[in-house]
């Protein structure tokens, strides 16, 4: 059996060479950079989507047939808000 202790610090994965940035943390330090007051938003839930989803078939009458429609708008506007 195998313990381990969370320290609560993330470890990105270090480079051998010295001055090498990985780009996914050199992504992340240009989009601090340019907006540092904005944090990362986690993706939203399926749970989320599903309800906005739902929200937005009421809104439009019902309508049927139109599910995946409202599952991507619904996808958007938890994205982009």
């Amino acid at each position: 059996m195998v313990m381990t202790i969370n320290t609560g610090k993330t470890q990105f994965p270090v480079s051998r060479e010295p001055g090498i940035v990985k780009p996914t943390q050199a992504a992340a330090a240009v989009a601090f950079l340019q907006n540092p007051s904005k944090q990362t938003k986690a993706a939203p839930s399926q749970a989320e989507i599903r309800m906005r989803a739902y929200e937005i078939w009421l809104s439009q009458g019902q309508e049927q047939g139109q599910d995946q429609k409202h599952w991507f708008q619904a996808e958007q506007q938890l994205r982009h808000n």
